[in-house]
C-alpha cells in the first residue's frame, strides 16, 4: 500500500484539525502518518509517496520566529518552540531516495477580500516543496476560518477530507504531477 506523510503547524489547532481531516481522507487508499511539523523526521523516508505540508496563513505568509512569538503575547497562542515550524521543516528535511510527490494547504480567514488575496502560505509551502525537487500532485488548497484564532468555518474539515481522498485517487492512479 502507498504511504503519504501530512505535517502540518498549527497555531491554534485549525491547521491541526485540517491536517487530520486530510489523513482521514487519505487513509482509506493510503498508509498515513500525522505529525507536526516541529516533531516531523529530518528525512522523508523513499517509503512515502506522498508528502502534505500545511499550515495557516500569519501576517500574510507562513509563521516565522517572529510571528510566532506574537500570537503567543497577542493571543495565548501554545507553541512549545517558536523558532521552529513548518518553514524552518522545508528548508531543512531532505527526501531520502525517490522524491515524493507533494500537496499544500493553508488555513486563512475569508474576509477582508484584499487580506486573502495577500496571503502566501500555500505558495511559499509550494515554492519550498519544488526547492526540495518534488513535483506538485495538485493546486494548493486553502481552508477558511472565521477570526484569525478560528474556529473553522462550517464544513472545512469535511471538504479537508474529500481533497484528501481525490489527493490520494491521484496517487494509486498515477495522475502525472500538475
Amino acid at each position: 500500500m502507498a504511504r503519504a506523510l501530512v505535517v502540518y503547524e498549527s497555531l491554534f489547532g485549525d491547521a491541526r484539525a485540517i491536517a487530520h481531516a486530510i489523513a482521514e481522507g487519505l487513509s482509506p487508499r493510503l498508509q498515513v502518518d500525522v505529525v507536526a511539523a516541529a516533531e516531523a523526521p529530518a528525512e522523508i523516508g523513499p517509503d512515502v509517496d506522498l508528502l502534505v505540508v500545511g499550515g495557516p496563513n500569519h501576517a500574510f505568509s507562513m509563521p516565522r520566529p517572529s510571528t510566532r512569538r506574537g500570537a503567543v503575547e497577542q493571543y495565548g497562542a501554545r507553541i512549545d518552540d517558536p523558532d521552529r515550524g513548518l518553514h524552518e521543516w522545508l528548508e531543512s528535511v531532505r527526501p531520502a531516495g525517490s522524491a515524493p510527490r507533494a500537496a499544500a494547504f493553508d488555513t486563512r480567514s475569508d474576509h477582508p477580500k484584499l487580506v486573502v488575496k495577500l496571503d502566501h502560505a500555500a505558495r511559499t509551502e509550494e515554492k519550498l516543496l519544488r526547492g526540495l525537487g518534488l513535483s506538485l500532485l495538485a493546486p494548493a488548497e486553502h481552508f477558511f476560518v472565521t477570526d484569525a484564532q478560528g474556529p473553522l468555518a462550517d464544513g472545512e474539515e469535511e471538504r479537508a477530507r474529500q481533497w484528501g481522498a481525490r489527493l490520494a485517487d491521484l496517487v494509486v492512479e498515477g495522475s502525472p504531477p500538475s
